[in-house]
């Protein structure tokens, strides 16, 4: 299963000594590490990471270009108008566009329009990394061809997560892994970053080194 920027096992594997990380007994509060720490990630650069077909982006039509909230991008497929909510999309698809695809960027060759107009981008794009855990039936898990045959001529490598985006997640993960009393039994006790409250909820900020890291992926477009 999808715990964050990798699957459940490759998380503990971070997380827990050899000797326990065959043990189910501490799955959920991981797993719910690792999904927290990859959104709180994606808050921060602004941007979704994950591998997804058909995805889909609504803005502001006053604009000339956009990047993608999830990219790198294999195509982007459509792009569609409309002026009021209640009217119907208007595909645009063939007007004269160019795109960057690895930088997720579509310029459409002329500023839109004018409020209130809306423009609706769809396409496929994101990260892959394996979500699916070994001994599982489908693992590991083939990239998808949409990726390794890109309609963009992509390198498909450039479609897999960036090994030091997942090491920040990693790294942060450890940090709150370690802020927490894991069994409960501390919680009357002081003096101690695993039991003192205020130190535990520090954990949740990103570490200086994470945060260099991550800043590196944040995508700068104002809705």
């Amino acid at each position: 299963m999808n715990a964050g920027f990798s699957n459940l096992a490759t998380l503990k594997a971070q997380l827990l000594a050899p000797a326990l990380q065959n043990r189910a007994d501490w799955d959920p509060v991981i797993l719910a590490i690792g999904r927290g720490v990859a959104n709180a990630i994606e808050q921060f650069c602004n941007r979704k990471f994950m591998f997804a077909i058909g995805l889909m982006d609504v803005t502001q039509g006053e604009r000339d270009h956009w990047y993608a909230r999830c990219h790198p991008v294999t195509q982007f497929t459509k792009v569609e108008l409309r002026y009021f909510r209640s009217d119907p999309w208007t595909d645009i698809s063939g007007q004269p566009l160019a795109a960057d695809e690895g930088k997720g960027l579509i310029h459409f060759g002329y500023t839109l329009g004018r409020r209130p107009i809306q423009v609706r981008i769809t396409y496929n794009g994101g990260f892959f990394w394996e979500q699916i855990e070994p001994n599982t039936a489908g693992y590991p898990t083939a990239v998808p061809d949409e990726i390794t045959n890109n309609p963009a001529g992509l390198n498909p490598n450039d479609f897999m997560l960036p090994a030091a985006l997942q090491t920040a997640w990693f790294l942060q993960c450890r940090k709150v892994w370690e802020a927490i009393d894991k069994l409960g039994t501390k919680i009357t006790e002081v003096g101690s970053n695993t039991r003192n409250a205020s130190e535990a909820l520090a954990g949740l900020d990103f570490i200086p080194m994470v945060q260099e890291i991550i800043r590196t992926y944040k995508r700068y477009q104002l809705t």
